[in-house]
């Protein structure tokens, strides 16, 4: 049941990026670099995530969300309110390999939770 959860909750990261991604910026060109602290943040967390569920192929893994972020960055281009930015896709590897280590000092996020003490009511 929570590897089922923790699925749905990684396939929903995924669409969220893509979805924030294509849409227009919120902070218009105004931001600066700041976003690739959002970008780096943003692929960890995902990498992270899906790294509690694949284990044994985490270099495959890796690569699939580094490919993920680098279309992504193509497909803005095809945006009328956006473009593709070659900082954007390294911040965006930058975090693949941030949310591999994080995962490699926590594993088994999901089981660990389910075993938690229950909250007294």
């Amino acid at each position: 049941m929570i590897e089922r959860l923790w699925r749905a909750g990684g396939w929903l990261g995924v669409a969220i990026t893509l979805v924030v991604s294509l849409m227009p910026p919120p902070l218009g060109d105004s931001a600066g670099h700041a976003d690739k602290i959002v970008h780096l943040t943003g692929y960890a967390a995902l990498m992270f995530w899906w790294a509690q569920l694949v284990v044994r192929q985490r270099r495959k893994l890796a690569l699939a969300v580094v490919l993920f972020g680098i279309a992504i960055e193509g497909l803005q281009g095809f945006t009328p309110s956006r473009m593709p930015d070659l900082l954007d896709a390294l911040a965006n590897s930058g975090g693949v390999l941030l949310g591999w280590l994080l995962a490699r000092f926590l594993p088994n996020l999901p089981n660990r939770l389910v075993a938690l003490p229950a909250w007294p009511r």
